[in-house]
């Protein structure tokens, strides 16, 4: 999951569970300018969110160390660790401490703060678990990859279900400031969703127009039907943040029933090619969670298929064979690099081809293969493309370049083709 939508879902925690008992602006016994919040509501609040993002700070490891490959190496390893999580969650307890002193805060107490650290960065292992890039959650003590393939790693309606309600309870914070501040967020949530309308296309992802107008309005109604007759002003921040929270928790739950129903549908496909499969896997793909990649992998290769659920029904299948027995593969295979790459990688295919006298051996995982068309000049590639033609992945794709002596002249991550 993005770091962003971590740091989100950790603030809708801290509001939820660990901000106090705070007072709305319109009570039963009395009416105030502004609801007011526990003491400690400000250092909870920022420490779950803290706790949440934490674990992404492994990404600038690579950049310091200059490892090409610290995303698949380092990425989601011991920071992410269940293991690790009692010492990281100590750690920032212990920290948090002095620098709440120095900046005036009043914190909870430090088994508070304990407490609050850890759901933070439970939070943020449990949903990259539920992506499918994989998560090395026992770390040190085991480096296999956890990976439950629930939810796309770019996930913009949890990402909306947890940020809509936060936006809410600060709009009913102060009654006089209502109507400039939900017009605002609403003007800024109906942008966002039309940002995400073209993000989706130019990935190719992209979906119906009509999703951007119908988010916009579920913002509005959210914003503003609270308002009729002044109730949402007499509503708790917790008690948004727990319908928020709620609301998380159904999402995630309905996409582990939808990945069961993909799953079982993607067997009963398999089953039906009759051919040897080693191991398959159902990935949800962007906007909605009904729509989802079949990967099976075979000695020959990877089958791609693309299909709709609940229905099941079949939109597109393709095969993308592998140069496995390859000599150039064998060689690649080698190189400490790509056994790091293999290492990461669930459904690799290797292609090998000529381009004058040198001989590229490039290695892609299947699961970052985007929604495209073969290439349009397969005819001008036939006579060097040994593996045959497949469509360009986005990245993540390594390459090792032989010379016409059969010698490795260079290896590392290909640029993605545009």
């Amino acid at each position: 999951m993005d770091t962003i939508t971590h740091g989100i879902v950790g603030a809708l925690v801290g509001k939820a569970l660990f901000a106090g008992r705070d007072v709305p602006a319109l009570s039963r016994d009395r009416t105030q300018s502004c609801a007011q919040s526990s003491p400690t509501a400000r250092a909870a609040i920022v420490a779950c969110t803290i706790g949440s993002i934490f674990p992404d700070i492994d990404i600038f490891a690579g950049e310091l160390a200059r490892n090409p490959l610290a995303i698949m190496e380092w990425h989601r390893n011991i920071t992410h660790s269940l293991v690790m999580l009692p010492v990281w969650a100590a750690l920032l307890a212990a920290a948090s401490i002095p620098i709440a002193r120095w900046l005036r805060w009043k914190t909870p107490s430090f088994p508070g703060l304990f407490l609050i650290y850890a759901i933070g960065l439970g939070t943020h292992v449990f949903l990259d678990v539920a992506t499918n890039f994989g998560t090395m959650v026992w770390s040190p003590l085991d480096y296999s990859r956890v990976a439950w393939d629930w939810l796309f790693i770019l996930d913009l309606t949890l990402t909306s279900l947890a940020l809509v309600p936060q936006f809410a309870a600060w709009c009913y914070r102060e009654p006089q400031k209502f109507w400039r501040r939900a017009g605002a967020i609403w003007v800024l949530l109906t942008i966002g969703a039309l940002g995400a309308y073209f993000l989706a296309a130019s990935a190719g992802y992209a979906f119906g127009i009509w999703f951007v107008a119908l988010a916009s309005l579920v913002f509005g109604a959210v914003l503003f039907v609270p308002a009729l007759r002044g109730a949402g002003f007499g509503w708790r921040r917790t008690s948004w943040c727990r319908v928020g929270l709620a609301l998380v928790c159904a999402y995630v739950a309905l996409a582990a029933g939808i990945h069961w129903k993909a799953l079982a549908d993607l067997n009963r496909f398999a089953a039906s090619l009759q051919v040897p499969s080693d191991h398959l896997a159902a990935l949800p793909l962007p906007p909605t969670l009904t729509h989802w990649a079949g990967l099976i992998s075979t000695p020959e290769g990877v089958r791609r298929t693309s299909f709709q659920e609940p229905s099941g029904g079949i939109e597109k299948t393709q095969f993308y064979p592998s140069a496995q027995s390859d000599p150039h593969v064998e060689k690649a295979k080698t190189l400490r690099d790509v056994q790091v790459y293999l290492w990461f990688a669930r459904f690799p295919v290797w292609q090998v081809m000529k381009e004058g006298e040198q001989t590229i051996a490039d290695v892609s995982d299947v699961r970052f293969f985007r929604e495209e068309a073969p290439t349009e000049d397969a005819a001008t590639n036939q006579s060097t493309r040994l593996a045959g033609v497949r469509p360009n992945p986005p990245g993540f794709t390594f390459e090792v370049v032989f010379g016409a002596d059969g010698r490795i002249v260079s290896s590392g991550f290909k640029k993605p083709q545009q």
